[in-house]
């Protein structure tokens, strides 16, 4: 049974996405900016020394910031080692998933030192390599390849924008949900649990999982 798509880019929703230029933070441009503020330290303090360190650049869109919402910004920011590399690096590019007939292609690696737990979302324009598992609850979303170092368990989302060439690889394969490009499929109950590396990638019009 085919089940709704994932936009992996949601507006209304803050998040983190690897991107070419480098590692953004994606804040709404609805909705009071102290709500997207209290989040964003929520987030951060969940994924502990997930983002910490380094410079990162911040999509805003349309959203204009008063000084004192700057100051909030750099403050909860500062508060995890992290600063403002730049704003805006997309400009006025809308956040809307490209046309079938122009797939998303690979084109760089996200590497994600740790776990991905249940509530945190990753996204990358390229192939997203996790040393450590996918726990159920997490998601990833790449157009290129997902290589999972450990179990995966939650949701893996490859091939996004229309890339039936990509694949996924995982040491334990048992997630919630797998799709790549525009096919989905879940583990069946009696492979759950079982080890090994794997690799899923798309057969005819359907994913196939082969050890590797």
């Amino acid at each position: 049974m085919l089940l709704p798509a994932i936009n992996p880019l949601n507006a209304d929703e803050l998040v983190f996405k690897g991107l070419k230029q480098g590692l953004t933070l994606f804040i709404p441009e609805k909705g009071p900016f102290q709500h997207w503020l209290a989040v964003l330290d929520q987030r951060l303090d969940e994924a502990k020394t997930f983002f910490q360190g380094g410079a990162i650049l911040v999509e805003l869109g349309e959203r204009k910031l008063a000084p004192g919402e700057l100051a909030g910004l750099r403050r909860i920011l500062a508060k995890y080692r992290m600063r403002i590399k730049d704003f805006n690096p997309l400009g006025k590019k809308k956040l809307n998933p490209r046309p079938k007939e122009r797939p998303l292609l690979p084109s760089g690696a996200l590497l994600v030192k740790g776990t991905v737990r249940s509530g945190q979302r990753l996204e990358n324009e390229g192939d997203i390599v996790v040393k450590g598992d996918l726990n159920p609850g997490g998601e990833i979303v790449a157009t290129g390849d997902i290589i999972v170092l450990g179990a995966l368990r939650g949701v893996a989302h490859a091939g996004a924008g229309g890339n039936m060439q990509a694949e996924i690889i995982a040491f334990t394969l048992a997630p919630v949900q797998l799709r790549i490009a525009h096919i989905f499929s879940r583990a069946p109950e009696e492979r759950k649990g079982r080890l090994g590396p794997e690799v899923a990638y798309i057969k005819g019009e359907k994913i196939v999982v082969e050890r590797l």
